[in-house]
C-alpha cells in the first residue's frame, strides 16, 4: 500500500457516512403539523388570557365606572388638546415625508 493510498484511506475514514434519502413531502407534512399544533396552543393560551382579563375587568366595572364618571369632566380638556397634538404630529409627519 502506497503512502497516497494510506492517506486516502485515512481521510475517507473521517468523512461522514452517506445520509439516507429524505422524503421532502413527509418532512414538510410533519413540519406543517407541528406548526399547526404550536399555533393552536398559542391561540388557546391567548384566549384564556383574554377571558381572564375580561373577567377581571367585568368584576372591576363598578369601580372603573365611578372613576371614569368623576375624572372625565376634569380630563376632557387635556384629552382634546392631546388629540389635536397627535393629529398635528401625524399630519405634519406625512407632509414632511412627501418633500
Amino acid at each position: 500500500m502506497s503512502p497516497e493510498d494510506r492517506l486516502a484511506a485515512f481521510l475517507s475514514a473521517d468523512a461522514a457516512p452517506a445520509r439516507p434519502a429524505v422524503d421532502a413531502a413527509f418532512v414538510a407534512e410533519v413540519m406543517q403539523r407541528v406548526a399547526r399544533r404550536e399555533l393552536q396552543l398559542k391561540l388557546a393560551s391567548t384566549a384564556v388570557t383574554a377571558l381572564a382579563a375580561g373577567a377581571v375587568l367585568w368584576t372591576c366595572a363598578p369601580v372603573l365606572n365611578l372613576a371614569v364618571q368623576t375624572l372625565a369632566p376634569v380630563l376632557l380638556p387635556a384629552a382634546g388638546i392631546l388629540t389635536l397634538a397627535a393629529a398635528a404630529a401625524v399630519l405634519g409627519g406625512r407632509i414632511s415625508m412627501r418633500r
